[in-house]
């Protein structure tokens, strides 16, 4: 497993790649080290492809939000842990699906739960088993973008591909409740994955690959509440 650190003090890179060491074992991790984002937009483009990548926001040269924001326009889709001084800029985040925030100076305590949130990202994670076509299929729940009811059936949009199935919205909103507290109904017909909120209006809400949901006029105001939670205990 590859780890990419992206980070123009040394020092930071050091500490992160020796906790990353530490936590995976250097028998199943490698970790690659750059100072500036131009150098690791570099390497991807060379073919370079790590499976997370923990990336300074405040940079010379190239800053880290807007190296995110490359990467993501490559179809580079990894977790992004930001290391930054500003945690208020968590918001923006959103617009690059960031996974974390860590503060600087680093707390160690807040560096391992991440290294554990990750390794359960990259290794574990949480599933579900959707009964789809004669067959199960287990599908990584983070990867989620949105739920939407059809009639009496359900579609499930995920990443990458999605998956309609006979079903009510309200039976799998429930099942997903069970697992995590990311999800949430915007609209009668509508439930999100907060993880995937890029940002929102209104009376709609922008998820991944900029589409836009319906968000109710009562829901309105507990969405945000929701919305900003998850987002700070995302930044923790």
């Amino acid at each position: 497993m590859l780890i990419a650190v992206c980070d123009d003090e040394k020092i930071i890179r050091k500490k992160i790649t020796d906790a990353l060491y530490g936590f995976f074992g250097r028998l199943d991790l490698s970790c690659k080290e750059y100072a500036d984002g131009e150098e690791l937009l570099s390497d991807i483009k060379k073919g370079v492809r790590p499976e997370a990548l923990f990336l300074d926001i405040e940079m010379p040269v190239l800053d880290g939000m807007s190296t995110a924001v490359k990467l993501r326009e490559l179809d580079i889709d990894i977790p992004v842990i930001f290391l930054t001084s500003h945690t208020e800029m968590a918001m923006d985040g959103y617009e690059v699906a960031a996974f974390r925030f860590l503060g600087k100076p680093v707390d160690e305590d807040k560096l391992n739960k991440t290294l554990s949130d990750l390794k359960e990202k990259l290794i574990g994670g949480k599933h579900i088993v959707i009964r789809y076509d004669g067959e199960d299929v287990v599908a990584p729940v983070d990867d989620i973008v949105y739920i939407e009811a059809q009639n009496n059936s359900v579609r499930i949009v995920l990443s990458k591909r999605e998956y309609t199935i006979r079903g009510k919205l309200a039976d799998m909103e429930k099942q997903l409740s069970l697992i995590t507290d990311s999800f949430y109904r915007i609209h009668r017909g509508y439930v999100v994955n907060l993880r995937h909120v890029k940002k929102h209006h209104s009376n709609e809400v922008i998820v991944s690959k900029d589409t836009a949901l319906p968000l109710s006029r009562s829901s309105m105001a507990d969405f945000k509440i929701k919305l900003l939670e998850y987002v700070r205990n995302s930044a923790r």
